[in-house]
């Protein structure tokens, strides 16, 4: 029985690829959700800016984007959206710094090359543009058995042991950690298991954020804290054309994990002087 069950996934497999092999343009629509549980310890915070907090962070936490794809290339882009003035101190600094993390780094545009699997992610750090060029890390996808209906298409299931690029699984904003600490680095090591949906109906090997490598457009992800749910497909017969973004100070993927890292450090010991009892920085 289990062998049959392996042979008629391999069938239809093999027919969706035969059927909807001319499917390989067009465009994806995600929305990427974050849960997050705001935890603010014993400061004493008036109840209405622990509200404004927790609002913002709501706001933060589900964004739209837009994954534009033919054969070979793809290109994941946020969908604008209006966004409340947060002011210019440390703790806007901190909600910023929130935000690209929810997005996995993915504020700006991130190109994806399936021909010479490297990537370009333009992001924008406080008003300074970088332009992250780096080679595509393979997944280790190990494909299972299981099938579900998303839409009106026929998606299997992955899995793959990866470093968690989101927020830890037990973060909470607002708990001080000590700098530097073990804890802390181990947490940034942090191994998750990533599970995705994928459809041959679209038979591209993009997905949504850094997943990718499937035999089908990848139309759900849950990593860690984070879902990930094609909510749209706009496919077309005429080739998509997508272009690399070009613009930014170049930096490979370890300087600027490097940078962010430390810019993030300095926001957590400004906000820590600021909030700690400490005497502010003029």
């Amino acid at each position: 029985m289990k062998y049959l069950k392996k042979t008629i996934t391999l069938f239809v497999l093999l027919f969706s690829i035969a059927i909807h092999a001319q499917n390989t343009n067009g465009k994806a629509y995600y929305v990427v959700k974050n849960t997050v549980k705001i935890n603010l310890g014993n400061r004493q915070i008036p109840e209405g800016q622990k509200a404004m907090i927790q609002e913002r962070i709501n706001n933060m936490s589900t964004n739209n984007f837009v994954l534009s794809f033919n054969k070979n290339t793809s290109i994941y882009v946020e969908e604008e959206k209006l966004e409340q003035d947060q002011g210019n101190g440390i703790m806007a600094q901190r909600m910023g710094m929130m935000k690209m993390i929810l997005n996995q780094g993915s504020n700006g545009k991130l190109y994806k090359n399936n021909i010479d699997n490297t990537y370009k992610n333009q992001v924008d750090i406080y008003g300074k543009l970088f332009l992250i060029q780096d080679s595509l890390k393979t997944i280790d996808w190990k494909i299972t058995d299981d099938i579900k209906t998303i839409g009106k298409h026929t998606c299997f299931k992955a899995i793959a042991f990866l470093e968690n690029r989101g927020l830890p699984t037990n973060f909470r904003p607002g708990e001080q950690k000590t700098y530097g600490s073990i804890k802390e680095r181990e947490m940034g090591n942090e191994m998750i298991t990533v599970t995705a949906w994928f459809s041959l109906d679209i038979p591209v090997s993009h997905g949504p954020a850094m997943y990718y490598g499937l035999p089908g457009l990848i139309l759900e992800v849950n990593a860690g804290n984070t879902t990930i749910l094609c909510s749209k497909i706009e496919l077309n017969n005429e080739e998509e054309i997508i272009n690399a973004p070009i613009n930014g100070k170049k930096i490979n993927q370890k300087k600027y994990d490097e940078l962010l890292k430390k810019k993030a450090n300095e926001v957590r010991e400004n906000f820590r002087r600021g909030r700690g009892g400490f005497r502010r920085r003029n």
